[in-house]
């Protein structure tokens, strides 16, 4: 039994040694304070526990550096919803700004057309577009009970659109200029130009425009406008010159017109009495 209990206390002897050696350094550091010397020990203690400190803290600030894209990358995808949202948002304004732009030219230029005629055009609402189809024509809710007759002028603000072929009491047929049958003698309006000819629809809003003298000065960016020669009064705008051609075999030159006036989207005209 006294062999088991002395190897019991054995077990224990670092205890006394260690709080022997604590009492010593800590004489020897009272000692050193004391007498204003510098403590080694406290040192390399302060040395030893900043190290993992100053070191975890080197390592937070890599993985922070490391990582913060993650969190800005998801900022940034945010932000950029925001902005496509008002982005479309202003693209929507813009274009009901566009339409309601458009709408305040087009009465306008309306009344412009009412003030400038004697009696004023009727206007008019189209019903069909190319109601046959081997010739380009509309037909509009307006006839004789509106004083519309055969030959009458359908116009746009725009520009020409045709003329009145038939008629009943409430509605017309209107065979366009882009019609073959549609035949409009017209002039260069540009000054100086003295470009006549007359502009022959082929089922296009590219209208050619014959029978132009091959000296006449006429050039792409020109305006074409009826020159009065007919059933259309002088000074309609057509369109504008696209293009100019000299045909040798007729010697004579040939202008490509683009019509001024939509005739796929037609929906309201004037008539000319």
């Amino acid at each position: 039994m006294i062999p088991d209990r002395n190897q019991s206390l054995m077990r224990f002897w670092p205890l006394p040694l260690l709080v022997m050696l604590g009492a010593m350094l800590g004489v020897w550091h009272d000692n050193n304070l004391q007498h204003g010397r510098p403590d080694t020990l406290s040192a390399l203690i302060t040395t030893v526990a900043s190290t993992p400190a100053t070191l975890l803290s080197s390592t937070s600030q890599w993985v922070d550096h490391k990582t913060s894209w993650i969190f800005h990358g998801y900022q940034i995808s945010r932000e950029n919803r925001r902005l496509k949202s008002e982005i479309a948002a202003l693209k929507q304004q813009n274009i009901q700004l566009q339409v309601e732009a458009s709408r305040g030219v087009r009465l306008s230029q309306a009344q412009k057309l009412y003030q400038s005629s004697s009696p004023p055009p009727v206007a008019a609402r189209v019903i069909s577009l190319r109601s046959d189809p081997d010739f380009d024509t509309i037909i509009i809710n307006r006839g004789t009970n509106s004083s519309i007759h055969k030959h009458s002028v359908v116009i746009t603000p725009n520009g020409l659109v045709g003329e009145v072929y038939e008629v009943s009491a409430n509605t017309a047929g209107v065979v366009l200029i882009t019609d073959p049958n549609g035949m409009v003698s017209a002039r260069d309006l540009r000054a100086g130009a003295h470009a006549v000819g007359m502009c022959k629809g082929d089922f296009s809003s590219l209208i050619p425009m014959v029978n132009i003298s091959a000296e006449s000065d006429i050039a792409p960016g020109d305006e074409v406008v009826t020159s009065g020669y007919g059933v259309y009064p002088p000074g309609i705008l057509i369109g504008k010159v696209l293009a100019v051609h000299l045909d040798r075999a007729q010697m004579e030159k040939v202008a490509t017109i683009q019509a001024a006036v939509h005739f796929s989207s037609l929906s309201e005209v004037y008539v000319i009495q």
